[in-house]
C-alpha cells in the first residue's frame, strides 16, 4: 500500500513537470513563434521519456532488444501529457517538416473512440497515427511501417465519428464534421506527396484541394474555423489559382493570435507566400520538399 502510494505520487510528479514543461513550449509557440516554440519542446523530451518509462506497457521491445515507445498504447493511455507530447510531435513533424523528436513502435491499432483529444484539435485518431507513420518514412526511420497503399485504404475507409450535439446548434455541428471530414483529405495529400512523391498537379492531390475549399465554406464565419489551420496549409501548398491563394492566405491572416494549435496564421502565410513566389509561382508544380524548403527559409529550427 504504501509503495503504491509513493510509485503514484512519483508518476503524479512526473506527469506535472512535463504539463508545466508543454504548457511552455504552447507559450512559446502562441507568443514567440516556432522557433522557440519548437526549442521548448525539444526540452520536453527527457520528461516525457522518464513518465513513459515509469509504466513498462507503453514501451514495445524490438526484435534487437531495443525499447521504442508504442504508438497505439502510448495514445490510449489516460495521461493526458503523453498524448499531448505526441500530437505535439506529430504537428511539428508534418507542419514543420522536422524529424520526430523520437521513433515510436506501431504495432496494434489506436481506439477509434475518443481520447480525449480528437476534439481539442478536431483530429480524429486513426489519422494522427497515420500522419506520425508518414512523418516517421519521411524521416528514414527504420521501424515497421505501413505501405502508402495500406495507410491509403485505411484513410478512404474511415468514418467520420458523430460527435455529441451541442446545444441544438446544428451548424456548429455539421462544421464539426466537416472539419473532420476535411482531415481525411489533408492525409491523402500528404501520402501521395509526403510518401509517393508526386507533385501538386497530381490529380488525387487536385481532387482533395478542391474538397477542403468546399468545406472551408462551411466553417466560414465560425469560431470552429481555427481547427482548420492545418487543412489551409496543406490546400496552400498545392493551390494552382489565384482565388484559392487568396482564401488560403486571408484565412491564416486571420488566425494571429488565436491558440487551438501550436502555430500562428500568419507564419505559415510567409512561407506559403515564399513558396507561391518561388516554386509555384504562376501555379507551377511542387513538391512537398519545397514546402520544406520554404519552411526552412522562412522559419529557422
Amino acid at each position: 500500500m504504501v509503495h503504491s502510494t509513493i510509485k503514484n505520487s512519483s508518476l503524479s510528479d512526473l506527469a506535472d513537470r512535463l504539463m508545466a514543461q508543454l504548457e511552455l513550449t504552447y507559450l512559446g509557440f502562441i507568443a514567440a513563434g516556432s522557433t522557440l516554440g519548437y526549442q521548448l519542446l525539444q526540452k520536453a523530451l527527457p520528461g516525457f521519456l522518464r513518465l513513459v518509462a515509469a509504466d513498462p506497457n507503453l514501451v514495445a521491445e524490438q526484435p534487437d532488444g531495443g525499447l521504442l515507445v508504442s504508438f497505439p498504447r502510448a495514445f490510449g493511455t489516460s495521461l493526458q501529457e503523453i498524448k499531448r507530447f505526441i500530437i505535439y510531435d506529430m504537428a511539428t513533424g508534418f507542419l514543420l517538416g522536422v524529424p520526430p523528436l523520437l521513433e515510436y513502435d506501431y504495432y496494434g491499432k489506436c481506439d477509434p473512440v475518443s481520447h480525449g483529444s480528437e476534439w481539442i484539435h478536431g483530429v480524429p485518431v486513426p489519422l494522427v497515427e497515420i500522419i506520425s507513420q508518414i512523418n516517421s518514412w519521411r524521416a528514414g526511420f527504420k521501424v515497421p511501417l505501413d505501405d502508402w497503399q495500406i495507410l491509403e485504404s485505411r484513410v478512404m475507409v474511415w468514418e467520420v465519428q458523430p460527435l455529441p450535439i451541442e446545444d441544438g446548434d446544428s451548424r456548429m455541428n455539421v462544421a464539426r464534421l466537416a472539419i473532420q471530414e476535411g482531415w481525411r483529405h489533408v492525409v491523402l495529400i500528404y501520402i501521395y506527396m509526403g510518401i509517393c512523391g508526386v507533385s501538386s498537379h497530381d490529380s488525387r492531390v487536385q481532387a482533395s484541394i478542391a474538397q477542403i475549399i468546399q468545406l472551408e465554406g462551411i466553417v466560414a464565419g465560425l469560431p470552429i474555423s481555427i481547427h482548420m489551420l492545418m487543412h489551409y496549409v496543406v490546400a496552400g501548398m498545392g493551390a494552382r489559382y489565384e482565388q484559392q491563394r487568396s482564401i488560403i492566405r486571408q484565412k491564416l491572416v486571420s488566425f494571429k493570435g488565436k491558440g487551438a494549435w501550436l502555430f500562428q496564421g500568419p507564419e505559415f502565410t510567409q512561407i506559403l507566400d515564399h513558396l507561391w513566389h518561388g516554386a509555384g509561382a504562376g501555379g507551377a508544380p511542387v513538391m512537398w520538399d519545397d514546402y520544406v524548403q520554404s519552411r526552412c527559409t522562412v522559419i529557422h529550427i
